[in-house]
């Protein structure tokens, strides 16, 4: 498996942007860098609760290291259930969990 850096510029049209702050970025950010920093691509990331359904319960494996456009943060990632990769966004919950968001392309 190779690791990519994610893509400078994804779409955002498909983007969560409401509750996306100065404050969730950097947490984020911290957050990822110290659960897959270093394990980049061995632990998978579920989807929010309340859309996991919309993608049938996928977890995505992280293929990059975060970024951020503004107040999104996204990675690369791959899909457990279809093995297909595309640009994910993902956010740190108040217990300081990775959740995934929206699939950005």
């Amino acid at each position: 498996m190779s690791h990519t850096e994610a893509p400078t510029t994804p779409s955002l049209d498909k983007a969560i942007t409401e509750g996306q702050n100065e404050v969730t970025r950097p947490k984020t950010l911290e957050v990822f860098e110290k659960k897959h920093g270093e394990d980049l691509g061995k632990h998978l990331i579920n989807f929010r609760g309340d859309i996991a359904e919309k993608f049938n319960y996928d977890k995505i494996l992280p293929l990059s290291h975060a970024k951020a456009i503004g107040n999104v943060v996204y990675i690369q990632g791959k899909s457990s259930k279809t093995g297909q990769e595309a640009c994910y966004q993902i956010m740190a919950n108040q217990w300081g969990l990775l959740e995934v968001l929206a699939k950005l392309d």
